[in-house]
């Protein structure tokens, strides 16, 4: 459900979970949070489709899979899988959560809580995050893109993609070469999508695998 006012726009989500899929999700949004990456970077950095991460802290796919937490944890480069589960919840059972969404300018807040038998809601986390539609640097951002736009062309006029490299190995390397840290998984992300929008040959495509999900590799023909 979703409420438009003058100055933001809540979206509601419901969905039944167990205390355990709870703490999971809060590891996951906490961490992904603390990087400053939007879940479209994130499933882009897990080689995922762009919506795979919006759509479970949205509740409409509940519970991440031992192969979620693996990637999720490389993509952050976490060497554990420590802190991705907090017990918020006394026992393991299943109840009904209801997510609040509030998006305005600059930020994302979002709250969720427990719904009881009696329809009562408990707070069980809040959490704020920067909205990734706002633009605080204007200027900036358009050099990040450029930047991230012309270190990809030497890449992709070298060795690099002869073999299929992931998104994240990509990103690894672009930030690597650019020295920049203020490149973002946005700028590279829309930075491949430019060598695979190309007509003609060589470009790059997107190739999938069962083991890393999307892979880019440069192509002839």
């Amino acid at each position: 459900m979703t409420d438009k006012t003058k100055h933001s726009m809540v979206t509601t989500f419901k969905g039944r979970m167990t205390s355990l899929q709870v703490g999971i999700l809060y590891g996951f949004m906490v961490k992904r949070i603390s990087r400053g990456y939007s879940t479209a970077e994130m499933s882009f950095l897990m080689g995922y489709s762009t919506d795979y991460i919006r759509q479970k802290e949205e509740l409409k796919q509940i519970g991440f899979s031992f192969e979620d937490i693996h990637n999720f944890a490389t993509a952050l480069e976490e060497r554990s899988w420590r802190g991705f589960s907090y017990s918020y919840e006394e026992h393991n059972k299943e109840a009904d959560y209801l997510l609040v969404k509030t998006l305005s300018k600059v930020r994302i807040d979002l709250q969720l809580f427990r719904i009881a038998e009696d329809q009562s809601q408990t707070l069980v986390f809040h959490l704020l995050e920067e909205n990734p539609g706002y633009v605080r640097y204007p200027t900036s951002e358009a050099e990040y893109f450029q930047e991230a736009q012309a270190v990809m062309k030497v890449l992709f006029e070298g060795r690099l993609f002869y073999s299929a490299k992931t998104a994240l190995e990509i990103y690894q390397r672009c930030r690597t070469i650019s020295g920049n840290n203020n490149l973002d998984p946005k700028h590279i992300q829309a930075a491949i999508a430019s060598f695979t929008s190309l007509k003609e040959f060589p470009k790059l495509k997107k190739i999938r695998s069962k083991e890393y999900g999307c892979m880019y590799e440069k192509v002839f023909e």
